[in-house]
């Protein structure tokens, strides 16, 4: 039977997520968004109507994707998985670990699937970089590392043109971004044990945007574990691998999250092999979003949850969390 969901949210990623299902046969009955203009534009490219209110179109749903800042999701959250509705929402899953607590609460009392999209780990560039570390060829996990850089939107920017720095849902790169590079992280080394940081703001009008990070994790299996990213470069570049007592695997590109070579070579090997990807970033055709809510569908056809939800989600936030703790008292917190 084809199943049907509302969008909550109609920025640019809900275009995404909305063509994926499409593709995949699910109906999109409504989109709602606080700007009813964006959400008319959704809803005419989607079939959609366009609705004020989740709850005037909840009872008919089998699911809803939740697409709004992470500071605005709870309330759309709990009319949908009170109502019986699976939840697929973008990541982070929330600001805060008291929302998230309320989220992961929703979805247990209520017996619904609820999933966050870090859609990164679902692309083919870092699921052959997974496969190598999971296959153990490398060994044991010796250090897990991220190194990114670029500029945000191609610019500075201001808190003026985005919602990340806007009063009310300024949400810095700490919690909003690097939530893909510990999801990932914690793919390939598990969950993390140990965090040391420093942050800081480029922006002068949004001084708790915090737009660069350097953090120090500790793994639970005894790996150590970095991150170096910066919102704010004018050189663009990343590279993200594991060194292991066996060998060592990196997937490296040219911008933030461009997945375009996986360099890896072991004790074994005379030389070392690199797989050319092509596994560039184009948001608005990234087949990742497909992939997302295919899986997605499985889980809630299958009953199962998925290894992206919302507490696995939780458990992320508290990492970003505890870099910024770690970087405002200069201490080592442990999770």
């Amino acid at each position: 039977m084809k199943k049907n969901t509302a969008i909550v949210g109609a920025g640019a990623i809900a275009y995404c997520h909305a063509a994926a299902l499409t593709k995949l046969g699910v109906g999109i009955r409504a989109v709602i968004d606080v700007n009813p203009e964006s959400a008319g534009r959704l809803a005419s490219q989607c079939g959609a109507e366009v609705v004020g209110d989740l709850a005037e179109i909840v009872d008919g749903l089998d699911m809803v994707h939740i697409c709004t800042p992470p500071s605005a999701r709870v309330a759309h959250a709990r009319i949908a998985m009170e109502a019986g509705c699976h939840v697929l929402m973008e990541k982070p899953i929330a600001i805060t670990l008291s929302d998230a607590r309320v989220l992961v609460d929703l979805a247990r009392v209520n017996k619904v699937r609820l999933m966050v999209d870090f859609n990164h780990r679902f692309r083919p560039g870092f699921q052959a970089l997974a496969r190598r570390v999971q296959s153990g060829e490398l060994g044991e996990i010796v250090s897990v590392f991220v190194n990114r850089m670029g500029m945000l939107g191609g610019n500075a920017g201001t808190q003026h043109d985005t919602w990340r720095r806007k009063a009310g849902t300024v949400c810095g790169m700490s919690i909003e971004s690097l939530s893909h590079d510990i999801d990932m992280i914690h793919q390939l080394a598990g969950p993390v044990s140990t965090v040391q940081a420093n942050v800081r703001c480029t922006i002068a009008d949004a001084p708790t945007f915090d737009d660069n990070a350097c953090v120090l994790l500790g793994m639970r299996n005894g790996a150590m574990g970095s991150m170096n990213a910066s919102w704010s470069s004018h050189l663009k570049g990343s590279a993200r691998g594991v060194v292991g007592t066996r060998g060592t695997a990196i997937l490296e590109g040219g911008d933030l999250f461009d997945f375009e070579r996986l360099r890896v070579r072991t004790r074994d090997m005379p030389s070392e092999e690199v797989i050319e990807l092509d596994d560039i970033y184009r948001f608005a055709s990234c087949p990742s979003y497909f992939n997302v809510n295919q899986h997605f569908l499985e889980c809630v056809e299958k009953g199962v949850e998925s290894t992206a939800s919302g507490l696995h989600a939780l458990e992320v936030l508290r990492v970003s969390q505890a870099i910024l703790d770690a970087a405002r008292t200069q201490t080592l917190q442990v999770l």
